[in-house]
């Protein structure tokens, strides 16, 4: 009985924990307000989401579209913080490292389309 006690006091800590360094909605307004890095990095994943939008409406077929918002919204609730953190754990500032995972992140989201050049969309 000990143990189990233990281990759940063990996970209460870890889980906790792992929270500390999640962005909180006034750290993110605060971040947009003071880093124009930072408001530069949210520009380019609202860019790469219109752009994927765009595609959903037009596509049809395959459950892709579905998968990439499920992702999105998992890296928002965990991913994010936990790229963000290990960046900020080697001495980059909390807003340098957002913006930079930020803007990693609205690359991956490109990495799905591209353009021709006479603008005609390619789906990868």
């Amino acid at each position: 009985m000990g143990r189990i006690a233990l281990a759940a006091g063990l996970m209460a800590v870890i889980l906790s924990a792992s929270g500390a360094f999640a962005l909180s909605d006034r750290e993110y307004k605060e971040m947009l307000q003071t880093s124009p890095e930072y408001r530069r990095a949210e520009a380019e994943l609202s860019t790469a989401w219109k752009r994927i939008r765009t595609i959903i409406k037009n596509r049809k077929e395959g459950m892709w579209p579905r998968e990439m918002l499920d992702s999105q919204r998992e890296w928002v609730a965990s991913g994010r913080d936990e790229e963000a953190q290990a960046l900020i754990n080697r001495g980059m500032s909390r807003s340098e490292a957002y913006a930079k995972v930020t803007r990693a992140r609205a690359k991956y989201l490109d990495s799905f389309v591209s353009y021709t050049p006479d603008e005609e969309l390619i789906v990868h």
